[in-house]
């Protein structure tokens, strides 16, 4: 009789509504539950994927102004030894072709008025 009553008493009682959600939820819908994880799992990664992006395009941006502000420098470092250069071909031009020297203290000659 004891066996009787225990079974009538597991009968009465209602079965947890936790466990029959999890039951629906993870057994009998597998696949659209492995779905629902799947696309949570790739709208993060979409996120993550566009704040990195972001990130490159800052990053590269900034890189672009560097350049081009190195190119600025490169070109005035150019221009101003094409300048140099002219005037150090200019003076072997004149020592070479009118036999110019330098001024030295033994070959100076002062004129005075």
């Amino acid at each position: 009789m004891t066996s009787k009553k225990k079974q009538k008493k597991k009968d009465n009682t209602a079965p947890s509504l936790l466990k029959v959600l999890a039951f629906d939820i993870f057994v009998r819908h597998w696949m659209v539950s492995a779905l629902a994880v799947l696309l949570v799992i790739s709208a993060m990664m979409l996120a993550q994927t566009s704040h990195e992006a972001r990130r490159m395009t800052a990053d590269f941006q900034s890189l672009r102004q560097s350049y081009n502000d190195e190119q600025v420098v490169w070109e005035a470092l150019r221009l101003e030894m094409t300048t140099v250069s002219e005037a150090d071909r200019i003076s072997s031009d004149a020592k070479k072709k009118l036999g110019m020297v330098e001024v030295t203290t033994k070959n100076e000659k002062v004129i005075s008025l």
